[in-house]
């Protein structure tokens, strides 16, 4: 027990100088990192958009995360005094040389993809998404930039358009007052 404690009061020393230049450089650093840049314009931001046809709406904050290694998107759409609630997590895969997410919701599913930049446009071609039942649905997205507070996102399956929604930015208090016991 003893060695085991020595061991990790150690490894604390030696990080220790390590976590504080890390801490200092992140200061000066952009708030993601240079390949996960063109999400940027979502950092630190939260946005809302109304589903077509109804009054239902989707709420999503996303933040920079360990030093802006990864981009995390939390969403939720409140239904009544439910509230379906999702987690992103996007980060640059240097071995295939793209931006990969993994996404969980909050009734069991499990979705994975990619983003490539397009200009203003984001496209996400390969969203697989599992379902608890372990039923797979294919997805593509398309997220386009159309202001400096919108974007505006078109999602389909099989070619049909199965969602397209317009966001505009708000305020984190705006986006926490819109969701029973806030958004995170």
């Amino acid at each position: 027990m003893h060695r085991q404690v020595l061991i990790a009061g150690l490894a604390a020393l030696m990080l220790a100088p390590a976590v504080q230049s890390q801490d200092a450089s992140t200061q000066e650093a952009p708030i993601l990192r240079e390949e996960l840049m063109p999400l940027a314009f979502l950092a630190g931001s939260c946005w809302t958009g109304v589903f077509p046809g109804s009054e239902t709406f989707d709420v999503h904050c996303y933040e920079p995360v360990y030093g802006g290694q990864y981009l995390r998107d939390v969403h939720a759409v409140p239904q009544g005094s439910a509230v379906y609630r999702g987690e992103t997590l996007y980060h640059w895969d240097a071995e295939a040389g793209v931006i990969t997410y993994r996404y969980y919701n909050s009734i069991g599913g499990v979705s994975d993809g990619t983003m490539t930049p397009d200009g203003d446009r984001m496209l996400f071609p390969d969203e697989t998404h599992r379902g608890q039942d372990g039923e797979e649905r294919v997805f593509s997205t398309v997220m386009e930039i159309t202001g400096p507070d919108g974007y505006s996102v078109v999602t389909s399956e099989d070619g049909e358009v199965v969602m397209q929604i317009e966001f505009q930015r708000i305020s984190r208090r705006e986006a926490d007052e819109m969701v029973p016991d806030g958004v995170w």
